[in-house]
């Protein structure tokens, strides 16, 4: 039994708790006083169910179709308030014929003359009844359709974002690559080989809500490795980590990002050379944090951040909302990027 329809059969059994509350006093009259409890709450229960078939109609004909119009735009607008309509109309009829042929007869106890099926003041009265049932599952509905299709808004933003981050990644790191082609260096085919790892990480593990830690540190390595490949002597890396990483779980490509803005903005005039600093850790409470530092140079300080980093912020309210700090700034010649996260 799906999940939809277990919530559909509580929320019958709430409403007919309500109708029960409702209809029991109309048995206590002087009239009905010489039935017993028993009897009383029989017969309030045979008019819950012979007027079942009308609310079922009213609210699982129209409105259905009434609430995916209106959030998701599917269908004819006339034609869905045509049904909607429809539905209501075939609600009062059966609902009219219940009290009619049975409810007023045998459980009431009327004369034909007093339930007068063609009454439009007692159809007002039915169609008032119905709206009951209608609203209650309408307003349910809406709420449940409109936060799913938040949420697929949502899947379909983060999807985006990861596809961006594919292509903005791959032009940075055959730029990477490019200089050692052209300097006919022999690492240039070691770093293509590491490269074609990473875009099988990119391609197919990035398709997943989390990732284990250990696969993505593994892929921040080959990057790391292209780069010394790339820069050489002229390279200053550092690295800190803990090597404990619990089995714990991470939205994937998350980390690279950041490193390319670093490697990409990270050359020093003054040294001639690229200082990177990159800082892991894992505490105990399950919080990941990455610190990195890079040189900026003066012709390139107003452009450091970029697609990538506006790409990463964005994840992070999605996939991180409330466990996560990010913050950048530039202090004394170095670009700071301090990420944290409380992974599972």
């Amino acid at each position: 039994m799906s999940r939809g329809v277990q919530r559909d059969i509580l929320l019958w059994l709430i409403y007919s708790i309500y109708l029960l509350i409702l209809l029991l006093p109309n048995l206590i009259t002087p009239e009905n006083s010489q039935l017993s409890w028993s009897e009383k709450i029989i017969r309030v229960c045979l008019i819950i169910v012979f007027l079942f078939p009308s609310k079922l109609a009213v609210v699982y004909i129209g409105l259905p179709s009434f609430i995916d119009n209106i959030v998701y735009r599917v269908g004819n607008r006339i034609f869905v308030i045509v049904k909607l309509l429809a539905s209501i109309i075939i609600g009062v009829l059966l609902y009219r014929l219940a009290l009619y042929f049975y409810i007023y007869p045998y459980l009431y106890e009327k004369s034909a003359e007093y339930v007068q099926f063609f009454s439009f003041g007692r159809f007002l009265s039915n169609f008032a009844d119905l709206t009951v049932p209608m609203l209650f599952f309408g307003a349910i509905w809406l709420y449940d359709a409109r936060r799913k299709a938040d949420q697929e808004k949502t899947e379909l933003e983060l999807q985006f974002l990861k596809n961006q981050t594919s292509p903005h990644f791959l032009f940075n790191a055959l730029n990477s690559i490019y200089g050692l082609v052209r300097k006919n260096d022999i690492n240039a085919a070691q770093a293509l080989l590491k490269l074609s790892g990473i875009l099988r990480y990119l391609l197919y593990e990035t398709m997943d809500r989390k990732i284990l830690l250990e696969k993505e540190l593994e892929v921040v390595e080959r990057y790391l490795d292209i780069q010394r490949l790339r820069f050489g002597n002229t390279l200053q890396l550092t690295t800190s980590t803990t090597q404990e990483t619990k089995q714990l779980m991470i939205s994937p490509g998350l980390i690279l990002p950041l490193l390319e803005n670093a490697f990409k903005f990270g050359f020093s005039d003054r040294l001639n050379g690229i200082f990177v600093d990159l800082v892991l850790e894992i505490k105990e409470d399950k919080t990941f944090s990455i610190l990195i530092s890079n040189h900026i140079s003066e012709s390139e300080k107003n452009e450091v951040g970029g697609l990538g980093l506006l790409n990463l912020k964005r994840r992070l309210e999605i996939e991180y909302p409330g466990t996560h700090q990010f913050e950048s700034k530039m202090e004394n010649g170095m670009y700071l990027a301090h990420l944290k996260l409380v992974l599972q």
